[in-house]
Order: structure tokens, then sequence, then C-alpha cells
């Protein structure tokens, strides 16, 4: 019995982008929802230290979000992430920024198949509860 990524997302994501809009004469950028209640997975490639700063604890990130390869998330898309959601035991959120996502896919005849994903390196993060 082969791992399914699926199973594996424990986290939930949604998913704002900037759409510019006509107020008038003038162009507003603003952030609109794509998505939201992504099944995802937060995984960290090392430790980071924590930045104090006057506002707000802020992690200089090491983090990937992991999801589907079908999520339309594009670089510098504002994430908000619900960690332990898909699990229905919220602990925290976080807010972070992608960068551009990395494809991974099935390879033929897998041997363990629904291994297929993308990841996205989360930039600029800070728990926002």
């Amino acid at each position: 019995m082969g791992m399914n990524f699926r199973d594996w997302y424990t986290d939930t994501v949604d998913i704002y982008r900037v759409h510019q809009t006509l107020d008038g004469a003038l162009t507003r950028n603003e952030r609109v929802p794509i998505a939201t209640g992504i099944p995802c997975r937060v995984y960290q490639l090392s430790a980071s230290p924590i930045d104090m700063t006057t506002s707000a604890a802020t992690v200089k990130s090491d983090n990937w979000l992991q999801c589907d390869n079908s999520v339309d998330i594009q670089a510098g898309d504002e994430l908000l992430i619900h960690r332990g959601a898909g699990l229905g035991q919220e602990v925290a959120t976080v807010r972070a920024f992608a960068s551009d996502p990395n494809y991974y896919f099935e390879p033929f005849g897998a041997v363990l198949p629904g291994l297929a994903h993308q990841e996205i390196r989360l930039m600029q993060e800070e728990r926002v509860n």
C-alpha cells in the first residue's frame, strides 16, 4: 500500500492575487481571493532563526508549501495558511507570499502513485493569529 500525498495534506491555504481595478480615472491594485480551503502541507527544510522586529516576530523562511499540481498559485500571491486545518484542528495561521512553483509529475508506471505535487517556497512569512 503506497502513500498518497493527499493523505499528507494536514493544512489548508487561501490564495489571494493582486487584481487591477479601475476606480474612476485611477487604477487600484486589490488583493482578491482566488481559492480558499485548499489542502496542502507546509514543511521546513532547515530551522531558521526568528527575527524579532518592533511589530512582530518574523521568520526568514526556509518553509515550503506542497499541494496538488492543479492548484493555481503564482509568484507574488498572498497565502493564508491554516496549520492543522486539514485535520480539523487549526493551531496557527501563517501569512506568506509565494515564489514560483516547482511542479513534480507522476513518472510513468510509478511504483508509488499519487505523489505528483507542486512545491512553493514561502517568502516573508509571519504568524497572524
